[in-house]
């Protein structure tokens, strides 16, 4: 891996582990205290095809609403290429951010506006 894949990549789970995993936990605890079954997951970087959909980095936030058998799924991707952030909400709305851009009040809004669509379904 190069300097500034590394870079992008150390960048990437700094975001995370500052901005989006707290935002997502919290909601996690509001979904399951609501009955809803919701975790994380994430998906280190390979600059080597490993058969994955994504090269990655990337953390996921799954939904399943009310024990339902369907998963929704609102996963933060770094585009390690592009040195964007993507934001992807099943079903299928992209949104790319500078990775300064990427502030917790952007976080909670993509968050919120997904579940309320996915909830309401």
């Amino acid at each position: 891996m190069d300097r500034d894949t590394d870079m992008f990549v150390q960048a990437f789970w700094v975001r995370c582990r500052e901005t989006v995993r707290p935002a997502l936990d919290q909601m996690i605890d509001t979904l399951k205290g609501e009955g809803h079954d919701a975790h994380v997951a994430t998906q280190e970087y390979s600059d080597v095809p490993d058969d994955l959909p994504d090269a990655g980095p990337s953390l996921v936030l799954t939904v399943h609403a009310n024990g339902s058998a369907v998963a929704r799924t609102l996963k933060f991707r770094g585009d390690v290429g592009g040195k964007m952030i993507e934001v992807t909400a099943s079903p299928g709305d992209t949104r790319r951010y500078e990775m300064s851009e990427l502030e917790l009040p952007i976080v909670k809004r993509e968050v919120a506006d997904w579940l309320a669509k996915i909830l309401k379904s």
